[in-house]
């Protein structure tokens, strides 16, 4: 008990000597402290701390271009995410542009191609490059979201259903796609092609749901969205962060 007394003891006047400049002060004696000069406190500017910018999306797939020019566009510094097997992975986009004859006339075209399966080319994304987590459902250019399917899936632990909504046949009226019934998106007319997924899984790195999805406005035409829940709106799952558009028609 003494021990532990003179312990606690101890550490007191440690603390009263470094906070006297261990001097100590003797009541008794009437010893007067003097008191430091004040030390003039050097300003100090204010440090602006710039907003951080959000990241600005560009994307694009692998296909023959009219209207767009991808060797304008995508660089070595670009990325892409593509598929071995089952798997999908996200690495540096290798690729290739040649130019080839434009089917409805006499002109030329770009094609864009993948050295790999390439499912999409972007311009950044913030996840680790290598493979990457993706929900259990069969995704590809062929799995496509006909009016009044529904698709239901997991993705780390959660379930979701991924519901096609239409008015129509040969042309559809409000065409909407629903995620856990919350709108993801809605064209108000769209031909006879087929709405498709082409991946769900992570791409932003935040362990949360992200969609490529295939939304044409008809058999031929070109437009492909990115889905990211790092660019959802308040209280949304996902937002739309980038989308490619192109038309070949004759």
């Amino acid at each position: 008990m003494r021990l532990k007394y003179a312990f606690l003891l101890s550490i007191f006047c440690v603390i009263i000597l470094s906070c006297t400049d261990k001097k100590p002060v003797s009541q008794s004696q009437g010893a007067s402290v003097p008191q430091e000069d004040s030390v003039p406190v050097k300003k100090v500017d204010s440090v602006k701390v710039a907003k951080k910018q959000p990241l600005t999306y560009k994307i694009l797939v692998p296909s023959p271009y009219r209207y767009c020019n991808p060797d304008t566009m995508i660089s070595k510094n670009w990325v892409e995410l593509y598929k071995v097997g089952k798997e999908y992975y996200v690495g540096k986009a290798r690729y290739s542009i040649e130019i080839i004859p434009d089917e409805c006339g006499s002109g030329t075209a770009p094609q864009l191609s993948g050295k790999r399966n390439t499912i999409l080319f972007v311009n950044q994304l913030p996840i680790r490059m290598g493979k990457i987590q993706v929900a259990n459902i069969e995704m590809s250019d062929s799995s496509y979201l006909f009016p009044g399917t529904a698709y239901s899936f997991t993705f780390l632990g959660k379930r979701y259903k991924l519901e096609a909504k239409a008015h129509g046949e040969d042309v559809f009226q409000n065409y909407v796609l629903l995620l856990n019934g919350e709108r993801v998106f809605r064209e108000v007319e769209a031909g006879d092609a087929y709405f498709a997924l082409l991946f769900a899984g992570d791409l932003d790195g935040d362990s949360k749901l992200d969609l490529v999805v295939s939304v044409p406005l008809d058999n031929e035409s070109l437009r492909v969205f990115l889905f990211l829940s790092t660019c959802a709106p308040p209280g949304l799952q996902i937002g739309k962060a980038a989308e490619i558009v192109d038309d070949f028609s004759c």
